[in-house]
């Protein structure tokens, strides 16, 4: 979590909320988002300017973020996992920094706005988001969903040379983090079907 506050000659309480969460097609991004050494996610002008406090998040991605066997063997959206463990810690600690955790906005572009509607959803969030902003992307979009997950579980365990039967799951949850996340580099071009 990055964390920032508006600075001023007063510590202020009760302050709006505002959670960012990254696009990135689920498959790339940071809770920085440096670009050209640039940090593109830098929430103080916002914080200052809206005198609100701003929060971005970091979630898994990839295949350490998505991967899925379509069962309970591995159910996958731990990135949606991340994201609501994370906006839980903010309802509980934010008003250590002065935020007021009644007034929580959640936001994101992209893969985020699919997620930000995703976290809308679940019984988990609720009473933790007072409101949500989806920038271009919504759980509705044809990307936001893998529609197919065990043929892309199956595809990434045979790059890994994990059987694709009954121990699929076993064995590409042993594997190395960083072999499944270069086996995870899916080909953008393809559909998720």
């Amino acid at each position: 979590l990055n964390i920032w506050v508006p600075q001023g000659s007063s510590v202020s309480t009760d302050l709006p909320v505002m959670v960012w969460i990254y696009g990135g097609a689920f498959t790339s991004g940071s809770s920085m988002g440096y670009v050209m050494d640039a940090n593109i996610y830098n929430g103080q002008k916002i914080a200052e300017k809206g005198n609100v406090i701003v929060v971005t998040v970091g979630y898994r991605v990839g295949t350490l973020g998505f991967l899925s066997t379509g069962d309970s063997g591995l159910p996958g959206n731990y990135g949606l996992w991340d994201q609501q463990a994370a906006i839980t810690w903010v309802h509980r600690n934010i008003r250590s920094f002065g935020g007021d955790p009644d007034n929580i906005t959640i936001f994101g572009e992209s893969a985020g706005g699919a997620s930000v509607s995703l976290q809308t959803l679940t019984p988990h969030n609720k009473g933790l988001i007072k409101r949500a902003i989806s920038q271009s992307g919504v759980a509705l979009c044809s990307w936001a969903v893998n529609r197919n997950p065990r043929k892309v579980a199956e595809e990434v365990a045979l790059k890994v040379n994990c059987p694709i039967d009954h121990n699929m799951a076993a064995c590409l949850k042993a594997m190395d983090p960083a072999q499944l996340t270069m086996a995870g580099v899916f080909d953008q071009t393809s559909s998720p079907d």
